[in-house]
């Protein structure tokens, strides 16, 4: 599976390869963008006026504060997201912290690194009329739609999870060139979203996989970490964070992750979906996706020997 300027950027884990522009993805051991278990390193940009609550050194809990920043005569807490070691510190800037995380990625998302309490509407509710929890994370495994998206923005959500969105609402809302987005360009002067989302299946209706929802559902009540930013050209995918069980060890990451041609991969959306699949080229040339957005791909040919190009952001690497 592939791995995930603001605060992100300058992070680094194992999850993340650098250097050329190609497309990257990684092996996961459970066969979907979910690592148990995995050595992380995250950096995380303190908004102006923070003042930092942590020391090179310390041991951290998710929901413990990093640092404190005050709005409106109001302070408010940074918490870390997932437990660790703090490794590097910014006086009143950054902070980075190290620990072993279970790590979910989506395929498309937008906003940067938020962290809140996991949860779930009540059934039942109109959308209109749901209580949103302030500074939560929302659990939305269906399709998204504009009008939960809005409410959670004026109801101080931290963020959503959710399965699928439409490309024309979620462009709407972010106000940004999916295709500019997914293909690595500069965004210009586009002012960052209010909400951080993480879309685990892509663009269009799908509901998140089965696999997911249960592994999300175990976490529920708990802090998770999230980040919505996504770039096909930096090898950049959102991401869910979360601390594991204690008796889940770390484990080691597959180095083998370039998408190439020959590279065994699947598609995780779109019509082609679950299907395994040989890349046999990947052309310079973009082409347009279901969803309309005209962004890399490769063409790939299938076990019952038909070709088709397919999305770069939808293919993990599988051997």
């Amino acid at each position: 599976m592939s791995s995930s300027a603001s605060s992100k950027t300058s992070s680094t884990n194992q999850l993340r390869p650098s250097g050329p522009t190609n497309a990257r993805a990684l092996d996961f051991p459970l066969g979907r963008p979910l690592a148990p278990a995995a050595t992380i390193r995250r950096q995380r940009a303190l908004p102006p006026g923070a003042e930092t609550r942590v020391a090179i050194g310390d041991q951290v809990q998710a929901d413990q504060p990093i640092a404190e920043v005050e709005s409106d005569g109001i302070r408010s807490a940074i918490r870390a997201g997932f437990s660790g070691r703090v490794v590097d510190v910014t006086l009143n800037q950054r902070v980075t912290i190290e620990g072993t995380a279970t790590v979910l990625q989506g395929i498309v998302g937008i906003g940067g690194p938020a962290v809140g309490t996991l949860t779930v509407l009540p059934r039942g509710e109109s959308l209109a009329m749901v209580p949103i929890p302030r500074g939560g994370v929302i659990l939305f495994p269906q399709q998204l739609p504009l009008m939960l998206i809005q409410r959670a923005v004026a109801g101080g959500a931290a963020g959503i999870i959710t399965g699928s969105v439409s490309a024309r609402e979620f462009e709407g809302f972010s106000r940004m060139d999916l295709s500019a987005a997914l293909d690595g360009f500069p965004l210009g002067a586009v002012p960052p979203p209010p909400l951080t989302i993480v879309v685990t299946e892509g663009l269009g209706a799908a509901p998140m996989s089965s696999l997911l929802v249960q592994v999300l559902a175990q976490r529920l009540n708990t802090t998770v970490y999230l980040c919505g930013e996504t770039s096909i050209q930096q090898a950049i995918r959102p991401e869910v964070i979360f601390t594991p069980p204690l008796s889940q060890s770390a484990q080691p990451l597959p180095l083998r992750s370039t998408l190439e041609p020959g590279a065994r991969v699947m598609a995780w959306a779109g019509a082609h979906r679950g299907m395994p699949a040989q890349i046999i080229q990947m052309p310079q040339r973009r082409h347009y996706s279901e969803a309309g957005l005209l962004v890399p791909g490769a063409i790939l040919r299938f076990e019952d020997g038909s070709t088709d190009i397919v999305p770069l952001h939808l293919l993990d690497r599988i051997g």
